[in-house]
């Protein structure tokens, strides 16, 4: 049986200060030598979504594969969902949401909140990778794994972060920090200083719901098997594809439902993104894994897709393209392009060092019978050698259109041009397209009409409580020092300790009866380097067993299981998956006192697929502010089934709740009650 403890002041200062030289090239920053090996992209999104690309202050239509980096905004309006990935790590937005990517590198995944409601999840990091949620209050962050419920609220000046993973790190301006525990919640009021209070968890919505039937669906993914759990939108792939295992160019998918004309990047069109520069947008719902990584081949008559290796880490592309120059088309000049075939070399058209090239390439060029992984791609994508290479490709899947609708961002097929073949006999390829970017091909679907937000980018608390503008460049500022708002209580939320000024301590704990522990062991921290189980906890209440991590008086947590592994698509789809709610080893435990809600397994997945995507309709759950609270414990809520492994939209999840209200689930208890009393 493992525990942990909350760390005593000076391994929370030491904390503090690794924490600040990790974070200080990463949270809230953008300044690189390198573009993010990893890209944000838009996952999930119905209703009313919106986005601000950095660069701009204009909005546009958000829709899902659309890529994004440091510094673009997504908004979601009061009918509107969204889901951000990148890599393992998920971003789930409720109605009315403000979030902002305002860090994507090796050592950091930074999001902003600046209004709404986010429940975060991410499955795994890199090694020495951060996660930072800032808000306008304070800074959470933590390694490895871990799971966030955020609910920021401009009107009462507060932010609420609730923890279902392991352990979180708070800080704050004027010093403030605070470690925060599996199923604790505490509201941060003010900027600086901050003004903390412990509350009560709150049940769960739609939004819980919904994340944790997106988490089912993504992490049983069966082709996983042979792409990289880093890979966004492989999970996609199950749905609308086959795989062969075994070809000359080892694992290959094919898609289904498609025409017999259809070519790789033919369906979609250009935008224009920093740092990267053009960057493609495939139109099919499962059109983002294919097109930003590994290579395409026309192989026995049809096209298939060829991933890079399993291992390491995969370095996104914005196109794994060429680009070909001196094209025309009855003497008007054309941009012309075609997918890179196995083994060919990507050449990046925008600013990267030898290094990125190196691993841009090795990392989506698999080996196999016919492909051999050079050591080094530097030399080959150099303007003198690039003209040699015969690409594969060239003859039969090629695409072009006029500049003047490649600039405007206007969709390939239906602006697409015949090219006489005999053009790319001899191939010459350039950095980039000939036309220079324009509006259109920044923001290519306007919005309907204008936004309920402002246009000026949020400011946010970071890892170091500066306060810094999400947008490159912006230097952080010490927040400057306001009178302590009146802090009320949150409708809809129970304080169940009194808030303490200044540097913000662990409240003692008083116990009205006899501790009775939830029985089940702490797991170790998320970031193990941060606990020190052998120093003295001065913070630990007195009455609480040594080890066991210390919660809020009075606190009732919904009780919550451990998340899934942090690598969870590592595993065989073939075998028995566990599921979060069916742990051998015991469920996440809570506080001495605390009795959580015991949840059934999830019954196993069916593997047909449905069409993905589905707009949720219905009116969405009130948001954390406007549901009441009776002081209840909440009723035993089963995990939402899996149907034919459709993506789950947030009706489905609000379904789910209105059916475990029945009747019957009383009546089974009351069964149970009178079998234990006999």
């Amino acid at each position: 049986m493992r525990f942990f403890a909350l760390p005593d002041a000076r391994t929370l200062r030491l904390a503090t200060a690794c924490a600040a030289l990790l974070a200080s090239t990463s949270t809230l920053s953008f300044a690189q030598d390198d573009p993010p090996d990893q890209a944000g992209r838009i996952s999930w999104a119905s209703g009313t979504v919106s986005v601000q690309p950095m660069g701009s202050e204009d909005w546009g239509q958000a829709y899902v594969n659309l890529p994004m980096g440091p510094g673009d905004r997504v908004f979601t309006d009061s009918d509107g969902w969204a889901e951000i990935q990148v890599g393992q790590t998920y971003m789930r937005m409720g109605p009315n949401t403000d979030v902002t990517l305002v860090s994507d590198t090796p050592s950091s995944i930074g999001f902003g909140v600046a209004q709404g409601s986010v429940h975060l999840h991410t499955f795994g990091l890199w090694q020495d990778q951060w996660l930072n949620v800032s808000t306008p209050n304070g800074n959470a962050q933590f390694a490895e794994i871990g799971e966030l419920r955020v609910d920021v609220l401009p009107a009462d000046g507060a932010t609420v972060f609730t923890n279902f993973g392991q352990g979180a790190y708070l800080t704050g301006a004027g010093g403030y920090e605070q470690q925060v525990g599996n199923m604790q919640s505490i509201e941060l009021a003010g900027t600086n200083p901050v003004y903390p209070q412990w509350l009560q968890p709150s049940s769960p919505d739609r939004l819980d719901a919904w994340s944790q039937q997106r988490d089912q669906w993504a992490t049983q993914a069966a082709s996983y098997r042979y792409v990289s759990p880093e890979v966004p939108g492989a999970a996609d792939l199950d749905a609308n594809g086959d795989w062969v295992p075994d070809s000359d160019y080892g694992p290959m998918w094919f898609p289904r439902n498609v025409s017999e004309d259809w070519e790789p990047y033919h369906n979609g069109h250009w935008v224009n993104r920093d740092p990267w520069g053009w960057v493609w947008v495939e139109d099919e719902p499962w059109g983002y894994a294919p097109f930003h990584y590994g290579r395409w081949v026309s192989y026995r008559g049809r096209w298939g897709w060829i991933p890079g290796p399993r291992e390491g880490h995969p370095v996104w592309s914005p196109a794994l393209v060429v680009f070909a120059g001196g094209i025309h088309v009855g003497g008007i000049g054309v941009s012309a392009w075609f997918p890179l075939g196995p083994g060919e070399p990507y050449r990046p058209s925008y600013p990267c060092s030898p290094r990125y090239i190196d691993r841009v390439n090795i990392s989506n060029i698999h080996e196999s019978r016919v492909v051999h992984v050079q050591n080094t791609y530097v030399n080959l994508v150099n303007v003198t050698n690039v003209t040699n290479i015969t690409y594969l490709n060239r003859t039969s899947g090629v695409t072009a259109m006029r500049n003047e609708d490649f600039a405007a961002g206007r969709p390939a097929r239906q602006a697409a041009v015949a090219v006489d073949a005999h053009q790319f006999d001899h191939v010459q390829v350039v950095t980039r397209p000939e036309p220079p970017p324009t509006r259109q091909s920044l923001i290519s679907r306007p919005v309907a009409h204008p936004m309920p937000v402002a246009a000026n980018r949020p400011s946010f608390i970071n890892g170091q409580g500066k306060l810094v503008v999400a947008q490159p460049g912006a230097q952080p500022v010490a927040p400057p020092v306001k009178p302590l708002p009146q802090v009320r209580t949150l409708p809809g939320r129970t304080v169940v300790a009194a808030p303490v000024r200044g540097n913000f301590q662990q409240p003692a704990q008083t116990q009205q009866g006899p501790v009775q522990p939830a029985g089940s062991p702490i797991p170790p921290s998320a970031n193990p380097p941060r606990q020190n189980p052998n120093q003295p906890q001065p913070n630990t209440p007195d009455n609480q067993p040594s080890g066991h991590q210390p919660v809020a008086p009075g606190v009732q947590p919904v009780g919550r299981p451990i998340p899934p592994s942090a690598n969870p698509p590592r595993q065989n789809p073939d075998q028995p998956q566990p599921t979060p709610y069916s742990q051998p080893s015991g469920h996440q435990p809570v506080a001495p006192g605390v009795q959580p809600v015991g949840r059934p397994a999830t019954p196993p997945a069916n593997k047909q697929e449905a069409t993905p995507n589905q707009p949720p309709a219905g009116t969405p759950h009130n948001q954390p502010a406007d549901r009441p609270n009776t002081g209840a414990q909440p009723a035993n809520r089963p995990t939402p089934p899996q149907a034919n492994r459709q993506e789950p939209t947030p009706q489905q999840a609000d379904k789910h709740d209105k059916q475990e209200q029945q009747p019957k689930d009383n009546k089974n208890q009351k069964r149970d009650e009178k079998k234990h009393d006999n």
